[in-house]
């Protein structure tokens, strides 16, 4: 339960379902970690991972996975197993073959992108036909999937809270500032949106770029500004608990991200009122992006020069800018926890009747 997106929905999801519902969440991390999203007291917390990393331990490690999770749903007699990411969901069907519980299982990130190896690639394809239903969050991630597994597929995308009055919109301070939120790797592309910004960053001296979170590329990119002489301009600030604040303190979200699922932090920037950049073709970006509407959509053959123009052109324009945010703010209604959890409910419903 780390600052990641599918945790952030995870916590969302058993937060709206421990309400009425008994709720047992099963999580691999240590029994000392501390859940970055919050975990209601009502809900059966258990968290197993006690053994090694490497080599052999590592192989036990993931083998014992699938043992604790066939003992749990042994013991507990769940009415219905929901599981979130790839890995995850080829440990949970494999555990639970033989067992009479519907399982429905969630792909977070488009598997067409996202490498998981050959081998886990071979499971996937032979386990997911186990699953009662395969949730997905965009078409476009639905049609990964093979033609046999089609009727299946629910798409359901991450439920998008409201932003309430109280979050603040920071006071005019004479600069303005573009901020992109995600873990620190090559997914996220943080690398082609800084040197994208150093395109416009003479023109426009002004503008700060702050990109919210944490991960192993980190020391590449304090590399990166540094030979681009870029560190008084850019921040690469840490976990923040509260992003909802960050974002009220901006004027443009970037997502340079490479592929994703649903990227939350997008959809939370467009319900703060921010107009957006990204790149066409990604999975949830395309759907949260409407070009010229929500935001600005860059073909992804273009790299940070398209990124670069598409920040320009919001930077040269702040009634562009005003008019964008304001339709973000209205076009994520349509993915308001409510109506997510309802799809989610009609799905539940389906796979245990």
């Amino acid at each position: 339960m780390g600052p990641g997106g599918a945790e952030r929905v995870m916590s969302h999801f058993i937060t709206h379902f421990s309400k009425q519902h008994a709720v047992t969440l099963l999580t691999f991390e240590s029994e000392t970690m501390a859940a970055f999203y919050p975990v209601p007291a009502l809900v059966n917390y258990l968290k197993t991972d006690k053994l090694g990393r490497h080599g052999l331990q590592r192989a036990w490690r993931i083998i014992s996975r699938a043992g604790t999770i066939r003992q749990t749903a042994k013991a507990l007699e769940p009415d219905v197993i929901v599981s979130f990411t790839d890995t995850t969901n080829i440990t949970v069907l494999l555990a639970c073959i033989g067992l009479k519980v519907p399982i429905i299982i969630s792909e977070r990130v488009d598997p067409s992108e996202h490498r998981i190896g050959w081998g886990k690639n071979l499971l996937r394809a032979y386990i997911y036909p186990r699953a009662r239903m395969i949730v997905v969050p965009s078409h476009r991630v639905a049609k990964f999937f093979q033609t046999s597994l089609q009727s299946k597929i629910r798409v359901i995308g991450n439920p998008i809270p409201a932003v309430t009055a109280t979050v603040a919109r920071r006071a005019d301070i004479g600069r303005k500032r573009v901020i992109a939120v995600g873990r620190y790797k090559p997914q996220k592309g943080f690398d082609l949106l800084i040197d994208a910004f150093a395109l416009v960053a003479d023109t426009y001296p002004d503008w700060d770029l702050n990109i919210v979170g944490e991960g192993p590329e980190r020391p590449r990119l304090e590399a990166q500004l540094r030979r681009l002489q870029l560190e008084a301009r850019v921040s690469l600030t840490g976990v923040v608990p509260d992003i909802f604040r960050e974002l009220a303190q901006s004027d443009v979200m970037a997502c340079s991200s490479r592929y994703e699922g649903f990227p939350n932090a997008l959809a939370e920037a467009l319900a703060t009122g921010l107009p957006a950049v990204g790149y066409k073709g990604v999975s949830g970006v395309e759907e949260l992006i409407v070009h010229g509407h929500t935001g600005l959509l860059v073909d992804q053959r273009d790299g940070s020069a398209g990124l670069a123009i598409a920040m320009s052109r919001l930077f040269d324009d702040g009634e562009l800018r005003t008019r964008l945010g304001n339709a973000a703010r209205q076009h994520v209604t349509q993915w308001a926890p409510d109506r997510i959890f309802f799809l989610w409910r009609g799905a539940l419903l389906e796979a245990i009747s």
